[in-house]
């Protein structure tokens, strides 16, 4: 009974938190149906008790329509809009019937004011202005027609009433509609506001999205950029020494693991300088890209071809158990330098010497690898241009030695171990003294006395020849200049310049200071420098040799007739003397040719008003054969081998 009366007064449907109005308006209209539904049910009984069956018949009609209404509702949520509307009116007829039945109980009008206000709560002001009117119509209507007895006041004061009620009514809602209006427009104004404040955000959380990804869209540019200058050579895009070493590192631990063997190729251009001196670096860098494009097309995707520096270049080779192919791919990029190469309307040859280490047979390490290949390769250059050789023991023992060395000269200028050794210079027709050659010698701690044969090499081949040359020309300056002072007359003094002291920038420099610092005259010094400087960039050479003699300085070529002069160039170098080399004068008299070619230079230097010297005179035969020619100006052992300055002084100087 309990869940039938809870069904009946309440409505059957789940309205979500949206549907709160409509579920306001359903549990209104549902409840008073059913309070009404009871109440005219009881009033049926009644009248038929008391014999009203007209009247009864008339509830019980109103009492049907009543559960038609509930049940039609139950059909559906929205059919409460149909049947708000039909209460009031149906309710209306029922109360004229009740008025045309019992015309003198005035009292059953309050009936309309019900009926008024559940149209307005229940249909709102559209539905309460027609039930008001409606109910006007009625009490007038049944004033007339049932014999109600009111008086014109009573009527008119009901009727008052009624549409003051109506008014009231209408106010209350109005300000409950005005209140949802203003609240519905704040409603739209706070969510047109929300909107505008969403699409701002929106609008600015792109834009700093937007800057993110530019931000780290720079970003990874940025990190490529570092990348590419951590690791790869900006001049050809190769791989530099750190990414190869890192590489190699990996190719051995996959070797390893895979018991294949790896190969690491170190590849060296040979006499690149040339070009770089010659033709300038511009040229330079391009004769690289260009190799470094043939290297790049001759091997496998799977090798690592990387610039480690200069001239220099390293080739990573994996997954092979035969070395036979190393050497195989070795000579085949040998031969792809070795074709010309035409940059600028020049065609250029270079060929490339190639050192091999092999991993595990040579090393199991990275660094190991790396420093046997370059063994190898300096092996290989020393044999010849366009070489290859694999690693064998001696050579890193060689390397060593070779660095060891190096340490030692190093050690040895800063502990003032070199001392400056002389060779006469002869007039053989006088027999006299006409000058004295600076000859650097090493005094070592542990070996004595040691000849330049058994360091110069290092020496030249690091940037310790610019510090020596400049010690051995300081203190010859220093002991010439002494000399002079004593009132002895060594006539000039000849010094060797090598070929990285004369590109060095402060040699220029270096000249006049020393000559200052050592009151030295400049008419007495004659610098010595090498065919192959002259002819590297002659038009350069040229202007700097200039630079040199307008100092007051004297220079000669040494070792004239080893390298390719031109005629055309000698003419126009500034130099006073041509030194001819010992080879030329070693096998005279017995190697006609030589005579032949001596002969040719000393006739050559006095039509170009030349001085001649000749140089690694020892017998008489040579002497003869030299005064014979015209060559007055001998060096030799015939005379003397280079001496301290002491024995010079006391053979030479002091008669």
């Amino acid at each position: 009974m309990k869940e039938l009366l809870e069904n009946f007064f309440t409505s059957c449907y789940d309205f979500s938190e949206s549907e709160y109005e409509l579920k306001s308006k359903y549990a209104l209209v549902n409840g008073m149906l059913g309070i009404t539904i009871l109440f005219v049910f009881v009033l049926t009984i009644f009248l038929v008790f008391y014999q009203k069956y007209l009247f009864a018949l008339a509830t019980s009609t109103y009492l049907l329509l009543q559960i038609g209404a509930i049940f039609f509702l139950r059909k559906s949520k929205t059919n409460y809009r149909i049947v708000i509307p039909l209460i009031p009116t149906i309710s209306i007829l029922l109360i004229l019937i009740a008025l045309n039945m019992y015309p003198l109980e005035h009292v059953r009008l309050l009936w309309f004011f019900v009926a008024i206000i559940a149209s307005f709560f229940l249909g709102g002001r559209r539905l309460g202005f027609f039930v008001t009117f409606l109910s006007v119509f009625s009490i007038v209507f049944a004033n007339y027609y049932f014999n109600m007895n009111f008086n014109s006041y009573t009527l008119v004061l009901a009727n008052v009433i009624i549409l003051l009620g109506a008014a009231i009514l209408n106010l209350y809602e109005n300000r409950e509609e005005v209140s949802k209006k203003r609240l519905s427009d704040m409603n739209i104004s706070l969510e047109l506001r929300v909107k505008d404040e969403i699409k701002k955000r929106i609008l600015m959380y792109e834009e700093s999205n937007n800057k993110l990804k530019k931000s780290a869209l720079e970003l990874e540019k940025q990190k490529n950029s570092y990348r590419e200058l951590a690791f790869y050579d900006t001049l050809t895009g190769l791989p530099n020494r750190a990414l190869f070493y890192d590489r190699l590192r990996h190719s051995i631990h996959k070797a390893k693991r895979h018991h294949t063997k790896v190969a690491v190729l170190f590849l060296d251009l040979d006499n690149f300088k040339e070009i770089n001196d010659s033709l300038g670096h511009y040229l330079g860098d391009k004769v690289l890209k260009a190799v470094a494009s043939r290297l790049k097309n001759k091997i496998r995707k799977s090798d690592s071809l990387a610039r480690i520096g200069g001239d220099e270049f390293t080739l990573l080779l994996e997954d092979f158990r035969d070395v036979s192919v190393v050497g195989d791919i070795a000579k085949n990029l040998i031969d792809v330098i070795l074709e010309p190469i035409y940059i600028d309307n020049h065609q250029l040859y270079v060929s490339v010497s190639i050192g091999i280490g092999i991993y595990p047979d040579d090393g199991t390490d990275a660094s190991a690898l790396l420093k046997y290949a370059d063994a190898a390769m300096y092996s290989a250059k020393k044999e010849g241009f366009g070489l290859f050789h694999f690693y064998k023991k001696e050579m890193t023992e060689k390397s060593l030695e070779r660095l060891t060395l190096e340490t030692s000269i190093r050690q040895g200028l800063e502990n003032n171990e070199f001392v400056v050794y002389y060779q006469p210079v002869m007039s053989s027709s006088k027999n006299k003294l006409i000058g004295l050659e600076a000859l650097v010698r090493w005094q070592h701690p542990q070996r004595g006395l040691l000849a330049p044969v058994h360091f110069m090499e290092v020496a030249e081949s690091s940037a310790l020849i610019v510090q020596l040359g400049e010690y051995v020309l300081r203190s010859a300056a220093k002991q010439f200049a002494l000399w002079y002072s004593q009132e002895l007359h060594p006539d000039f003094l000849a010094v060797n310049l090598s070929v990285k002291q004369l590109h060095h920038h402060t040699l220029m420099p270096l000249l006049s200071e020393i000559l200052e610092s050592t009151s030295f005259c400049t008419s007495w010094l004659e610098l010595e420098i090498t065919e192959g400087y002259t002819m590297q960039k002659p038009k350069e050479a040229i202007k700097f040799l200039k630079q040199i003699r307008r100092l007051g300085i004297r220079l000669s070529i040494d070792d004239f007739g080893t390298g390719f002069s031109s005629l055309s160039y000698l003419k126009k170098l500034p130099v006073n003397k041509l030194k001819i080399d010992r080879s030329f004068i070693k096998d005279i008299p017995r190697h006609k040719g030589d005579m032949a070619l001596v002969s040719a230079i000393v006739s050559m230097s006095k039509s170009m008003h030349l001085e001649v010297v000749a140089e690694g005179v020892e017998t008489q035969e040579q002497r003869d054969f030299l005064d014979s020619i015209g060559c007055d100006k001998i060096q030799g052992y015939y005379f003397s081998k280079p001496i301290s300055a002491n024995d010079i002084e006391m053979k030479y100087l002091k008669k």
